[in-house]
Parts: C-alpha cells; sequence; structure tokens
C-alpha cells in the first residue's frame, strides 16, 4: 500500500473525520494538479473512504465511481469555498464549504488497517524469530564443536 494512501487511512482512524482540505494537506503535492488526488479517489472509489455525497441508488451511476472525475472534483474542491470549476466541470454547494465536506473511514477500511497491522506484527514476529533460532544453532553449533574436538 502506498504511504500516502495508508497516511489518509491512519489519520482518518485517529480522528474519526477529516475534511477535505485536511486530507489535501496530508497528500504530496508532487504535480500539484488532479492527479495528486489519485490515491485519494481510489481509496473512495475502492470503499476504504466514506464520502458522504457520494449517494447509493437503485440504478449506480457509472461514472459516479470512476476515479478520474473523483480526482478531479476533490482537487477542485480541496481549497474552494461555495463553487469550483476545473477542467470543465464545476461543483456547488449551497451549505457549507466544499473543502469543509467531511470523509470518514469505513468499515472495509477499518478491516484494511486491522490487516495491515495484523501481516506487520506477523512479519516482524518471523524475522525476530529467524534471527533467534540462527543465533541458537550457532551457539549450540560452536558448543558441540568444542566437546567434540575437546574429546579427541
Amino acid at each position: 500500500m502506498q504511504s500516502s494512501a495508508l497516511k489518509i487511512l491512519k489519520e482518518l482512524e485517529k480522528s474519526g473525520e477529516l475534511s477535505l482540505e485536511e486530507i489535501g494537506n496530508l497528500i504530496p503535492k508532487k504535480h500539484r494538479n488532479h492527479k495528486d488526488f489519485y490515491v485519494f479517489a481510489s481509496l473512495v472509489s475502492e470503499g476504504f473512504v466514506d464520502d458522504y455525497f457520494l449517494i447509493d441508488s437503485s440504478r449506480p451511476d457509472p461514472n459516479r465511481y470512476k476515479e478520474q472525475l473523483l480526482a478531479r472534483k476533490y482537487f477542485a474542491c480541496s481549497t474552494a469555498e461555495c463553487s469550483a470549476e476545473y477542467e470543465g466541470l464545476s461543483w456547488m454547494l449551497t451549505s457549507g464549504t466544499l473543502k469543509g465536506q467531511t470523509f470518514a473511514l469505513s468499515g472495509k477500511g477499518s478491516l484494511l488497517l486491522s490487516e495491515y497491522r495484523t501481516k506487520r506484527f506477523d512479519r516482524i514476529f518471523t524475522l525476530s524469530s529467524g534471527i533467534f533460532v540462527g543465533i541458537l544453532v550457532a551457539v549450540i553449533s560452536a558448543y558441540v564443536r568444542s566437546i567434540l574436538s575437546g574429546n579427541t
């Protein structure tokens, strides 16, 4: 998992909710355009982060979860107050601010973080066990050699 995605998920878990502006501040600005928001758009699209404005319906819009559209929307809205326009697309919010819209960690995102921590612990435990066994075998081997070389 990319470190910026992990950073966003961990911060959402810690804070409960974050505004789009706060999430935008967590994202490294390499391109200074919508491309920076692809990681976050992917988290929303995959269901790891809950966007209040993506409303479920019986007839889903095939463009609703497109990462390219979401990345453009989040980039444009991350600094906007009531309306934003970017590459011919526009967004408006009558109450509140676009940059103030909140996002939360979904259950799927929480499970992903839990799985990540479990795998991390397993890797550390396996590595530590391997090092311990290697040292133990070396010590026992040296002891056995010293006993065998002393008896001959």
